[in-house]
């Protein structure tokens, strides 16, 4: 009798503890399935934001006036058509006289690197042993990177 008390003793606990687990088990999914219906609903608020952003960036009289602003781009006339014979072929040497656009393009702002001059490893160590050698010299400092070197930080 002592034997079917204490395996019933035993077969409650382990019954107590494993809907305990599971219990504990459960409540955690649910809180995970809750934090992922709420990044869901973010995820949704952020692609209509993207969406009426993108429908705006895509407006045809917006691209058409930014477009003629910044690229000097028209409607087109017959002007601006050619022929599909009078493309070159491949391999082949263009035509004397390229079409020529009505509208003006503007020129491309000349950037920062291109206008540098180019410095090579060979002119940079140069600079580098003249800055040692010669620490009051004015050349020096010809190129960038001596120039940086010199900077107080």
């Amino acid at each position: 009798m002592r034997i079917a008390f204490l395996l019933w003793v035993v077969l409650g606990v382990a019954g107590f503890g494993s809907v305990i687990l599971l219990k504990t088990k459960v409540q955690a999914l649910e809180d995970e399935l809750v934090v992922s219906q709420q990044q869901v609903n973010r995820d949704r608020s952020a692609i209509r934001v993207l969406e009426a952003e993108w429908t705006y960036l895509n407006d045809p009289e917006r691209l058409r006036r930014l477009s003629a602003e910044h690229l000097g781009f028209g409607p087109a006339t017959a002007k601006n058509m050619a022929s599909i014979d009078a493309l070159p072929l491949r391999g082949t040497q263009p035509s004397a006289t390229p079409p020529v656009p009505t509208a003006p393009l503007r020129a491309r702002p000349q950037i920062e690197a291109e206008a540098a001059p180019r410095e090579t490893i060979g002119h940079i160590l140069f600079a580098r042993l003249q800055n040692l050698l010669f620490a009051g010299s004015a050349d020096a400092s010809t190129f960038p990177s001596a120039r940086r070197e010199k900077r107080p930080q």
